[in-house]
Parts: C-alpha cells; structure tokens; sequence
C-alpha cells in the first residue's frame, strides 16, 4: 500500500521539484501543456473571479489562471521547494501580487466555506491519502454555481493501447525519471499512485457522491489522462 501521509508527499516533491517541470513535458512527450491549458480554459474565467489551485506545485496552472484574466490566485502545496519555484516564475512575469501561496494539506485548506469563483487541481488527487475527504473539502470553499477543472493520470481503456503504454509505463518511466532526476523512487511511486487509482468510472461516482455534478469528462491521448469539469450546484 502506497504511504500518502503527508510528510512522505511533501518530501518526495522536495526533492524532485528541480527537474519537475522538464519531466512533466519529457514523459507527457510534451502533451502536459495542451492538457493543462484546456484545464484552465474549461474554467470560463472571469476578470473579478478568484480562483483556488489546489497542488500549485511549480505554479503552472496558477500563471495560466492569471494569465488568461484571473483577480486572483490563491495556490496551496505541501512542498515548498516546488511553491519556491512558482513564486520565482510568477515574479519573473510581474504576477506575484495576484498569486498568493500557501503550504498546507489540501484535506484541511485554510480558507472559509464559500471562498472561490473557480478551482483547478492537476495531477495531484492521486496523491491525497483519502479522495473523498479531498472532494468534501474541495466543494466546501466553493461558492454555489462554481466551476472545478480536474486533470488526472490514467490507465488507457484501449486493450492493445492499454498493453503497450503499461509496459512503458511499468519499466520504462521510471527509469527515465530517475535518469534525469535521480530520484527513481519517486517516479516508482508516480507508476504505482496510477495504476491503483480508482479508474474514471469510479472517479466520477466518488466526484457525484461528494456533492459535484460532472459536466464532462475527457479522455486525452486515448485515456491515458482524464480531463474532468465539475460544477458545484
């Protein structure tokens, strides 16, 4: 059983957060930045909105966010060496007045009921040691009639596709993880946080269960990740 406290989180993240970025857009063969722009530009964000990144990491979302016309970005990690990263990004940009960032635990965000416009989370639900209190939590400081952007890793439905991509998926990945970060355990546990996550079906149910209604869902590079858009009623 994976170990999700989040002592073991945080520190694995700390220690990748270096070559994060660039193994994103190597083991993705780039398609991370495609995904994570539609992921934002699901959300419809409006000038006045505020908008919560759950697991800002690096801080791509967040700048895409801003980017795009966001108030404001309220960010949360438990790394701080990754948030390290996004705050240098978001002040090369000029944006660090709009970006606030905080270090906690997504299943206890610092923040009251109803705070947020919108809220994006990418890559990150895999990593929460309980997803329904996650999605309790999520739909607590959303305010009625917001919109919640997901992107997640997944194991491709397709049986030939699904063949192929988990032998690379199984031996290859996290040997090139480790070759350019250096730190094989923690792709070992990217590999292994995939495939035993609960597959898109029961995502959706677990998303529904928790109070969301799901607008969409989105298969991308034939299911290997999912795009998923939630509204909070």
């Amino acid at each position: 059983m994976l170990d999700k406290e989040p002592q073991i989180i945080r520190d694995m993240f700390d220690r990748i957060a270096s070559t994060y970025d660039l193994l994103n857009f190597v083991l993705s063969l780039s398609m991370d930045r495609r995904w994570r722009m539609m992921a934002v530009q699901g959300l419809a964000i409006k000038r006045d909105d505020v908008v919560l990144d759950i697991g800002t990491g690096t801080g791509n979302m967040a700048l895409l966010a801003l980017e795009l016309s966001a108030l404001r970005v309220h960010g949360i990690d438990l790394s701080r060496r990754m948030t390290g990263i996004a705050r240098k990004k978001a002040k090369a940009r000029g944006l660090d007045n709009k970006y606030a960032i905080y270090l906690a635990d997504a299943l206890h965000m610092p923040f009251g009921d109803a705070s947020f416009d919108k809220a994006m989370v990418a890559f990150g639900i895999r990593n929460m040691r309980d997803i329904n209190a996650f999605l309790m939590e999520a739909n607590r400081v959303l305010k009625p009639g917001s919109l919640f952007s997901v992107l997640e890793l997944s194991m491709p439905g397709g049986r030939v596709f699904r063949i192929l991509y988990s032998l690379y998926f199984r031996y290859m990945l996290p040997r090139i993880g480790g070759l350019i970060s250096g730190k094989m355990g923690a792709y070992t546990y990217l590999r292994d946080s995939v495939i035993k996550f609960p597959p898109p079906v029961k995502l959706v149910e677990m998303m529904e269960t928790c109070g969301f209604r799901v607008l969409s869902t989105t298969p991308l590079f034939l299911g290997a990740c999912h795009y998923y858009l939630l509204g909070k009623p």
